[in-house]
């Protein structure tokens, strides 16, 4: 009883060593709003006519970042080039979409995927 008791908490033990290991803080924050300040709330639905945009934030490192949007079209339009981004800065990328349906805003850093928002312009 006592050896099983002690398995127990071992392998306890090692499951919540591993997770809090694996629960590392993000390195990016990403998001979309339906505005395109610093003020603008992250959103999963936009009017038509509001103006959009695709907010990026490196929180360890200077980056360099591209950021893609696919339209209800299923046309994506990324940036031209990596875009340099300062550590702790917060960087919006305006989507001048007012095509009804849902968008899928894609970023990369790099080369890889770091963030994915999808919403919705409405109306």
């Amino acid at each position: 009883m006592k050896r099983t008791l002690m398995a127990v908490l071992a392998v306890s033990a090692l499951l919540a060593l591993a997770a809090s290991a694996s629960g590392a803080a993000p390195a990016y924050t990403h998001y979309v709003a339906c505005g395109t300040t610093e003020k603008a709330k992250p959103a999963h639905s936009c009017p038509k006519k509001s103006k959009k945009g695709a907010f990026f934030r490196s929180l360890n490192a200077n980056v360099n970042y591209t950021v893609c949007v696919r339209f209800p079209t299923k046309k994506t339009i990324c940036t031209d080039e990596a875009q340099e981004a300062e550590q702790g800065q917060l960087y919006v990328n305006r989507i001048t979409s007012n095509i009804p349906g849902k968008h899928r805003v894609t970023w990369f850093v790099g080369g890889k995927r770091v963030g994915v928002s999808v919403f919705r312009v409405t109306g």
